[in-house]
């Protein structure tokens, strides 16, 4: 199995008239269907930069929403107010305890327009105490092999009171159990009788462990600039990538104009962006993948962002940013081992960077094709370049000495 892969398990849910209403989106971390030994927080954290951030949601659920567990200490974090309502369910786990604090967070969630769904329902007291709780969830799950005829029906009485709220049968394993959540009511239906959970895989981009550290640091500072943040974001191919996945996937109505990290974290905001990336940092932290192919991807796609902005500052290009970008994601194709015309349309690149990433020949293209020409040692594509685009070789080698030293971790604090 490769080091850098992920994995997603979903298992549709249905309407009564068999059609797909949702799908349950389930934390997987091998090519084994079951729930790993894990925290269920970091659980949740984990498949949320998963579906939102690497794969891309609409790939994950091909358009239809999706059911997310979460425990009372996410549904705490402001964060996750920035998912969009329109593509994710919240299931409020079993075990979360009931309070007047979480019943205004709901609240929230409700009035941003989330559908709020209880996993795994039993008559427990608190449910009785407060009642409140009723007037915010739209769905309620129901365990049909762990709940008993008796206590089926007591949840059947209760909830006449509320009619407005949708049951959903889980764990649905036969016709019998089938036939009877229809005639008691359900509406929407889980279990292996329709479907097992199937596995999604797709390649992770791996992060710099040196470059998290010095995030982390830069949260404890007293001063903190947009221009420190996105100098140290702009250092990983990860985090940048994620960052303009987070734009794109979650509940920001931003047009895809986005030609620099600074941009990018000035269109969410520094502290909504602080808020996501000390998330993200606390997931990731520690992951020390050791893929040799993708790591040597990952320098090159440094190396190369650092040499496109060098050579656009040296002439005096208004849009450096736009060629550091181009040159970072030039190589995303092989490290993500997807196709380009499945990767862009995932990202808020501004229109000259697509269609230089896309082969279109643009005002970067020449620059991007002499930077490739280095790397191949092709000397003579090297030198017509380098004339046409007027940088002289001497100018040529400091601007890539830069570039490697930059890409290494070794340069001192950017120009």
């Amino acid at each position: 199995m490769d080091d850098y892969s992920i994995f997603i398990g979903r298992q549709p849910i249905l309407s009564r008239s068999g059609e797909i209403y949702a799908y349950e989106l389930l934390y997987r971390n091998s090519e084994e269907n079951c729930f790993p030994d894990i925290n269920p927080e970091q659980a949740t954290i984990g498949l949320l930069i998963n579906t939102f951030l690497t794969v891309g949601i609409d790939q994950v659920t091909s358009g239809v929403r999706s059911f997310i567990n979460f425990s009372g200490e996410l549904l705490a974090q402001d964060v996750f107010m920035s998912l969009n309502p329109d593509q994710v369910v919240i299931e409020i786990l079993e075990d979360v305890e009931i309070t007047p604090a979480l019943l205004r967070r709901l609240r929230m969630f409700k009035e941003a327009g989330f559908t709020l769904a209880l996993d795994d329902f039993i008559l427990q007291d608190q449910y009785i105490t407060y009642s409140q709780l009723f007037e915010l969830v739209d769905i309620i799950k129901v365990d049909f092999i762990q709940t008993s005829i008796t206590e089926k029906h007591r949840i059947n009485t209760f909830l006449k009171r509320y009619p407005t709220i949708i049951l959903l049968a889980e764990k649905v394993e036969t016709e019998a159990d089938y036939q009877l959540a229809l005639k008691s009511g359900y509406d929407l239906f889980q279990g292996y009788f329709f479907a097992k959970p199937d596995i999604i895989q797709s390649a992770e981009i791996p992060s710099n462990t040196l470059i998290h550290l010095q995030i982390i640091d830069y949260f404890q500072q007293e001063s903190q600039s947009i221009d420190q943040l996105s100098n140290l974001i702009m250092q990983d191919v990860s985090i940048s990538y994620k960052l303009l996945r987070f734009i794109n996937s979650l509940a920001f109505d931003i047009p895809r104009q986005i030609s620099s990290i600074k941009q990018a974290i000035m269109m969410i905001g520094l502290n909504e962006t602080k808020k996501w990336l000390q998330v993200l940092m606390l997931h990731e932290l520690g992951q020390d993948l050791q893929d040799g192919r993708v790591k040597a991807l990952i320098e090159l796609s440094l190396r190369r962002a650092r040499a496109c902005e060098l050579l656009a500052k040296y002439k005096r290009k208004p849009n450096k940013d736009e060629y550091f970008l181009t040159g970072m994601f030039s190589l995303i194709d092989a490290v993500m081992q997807r196709k380009w015309e499945d990767i862009l349309p995932l990202l808020s690149l501004s229109d000259v960077i697509m269609d230089t990433l896309n082969g279109k020949q643009t005002e970067m293209s020449s620059y991007m094709e002499l930077i490739k020409s280095v790397e191949r040692f092709d000397w003579e594509t090297v030198e017509r370049l380098s004339r046409e685009l007027a940088i002289p070789r001497k100018e040529l080698s400091h601007i890539f000495l830069q570039a490697l030293r930059w890409s290494q971790g070794i340069e001192d604090e950017m120009n």
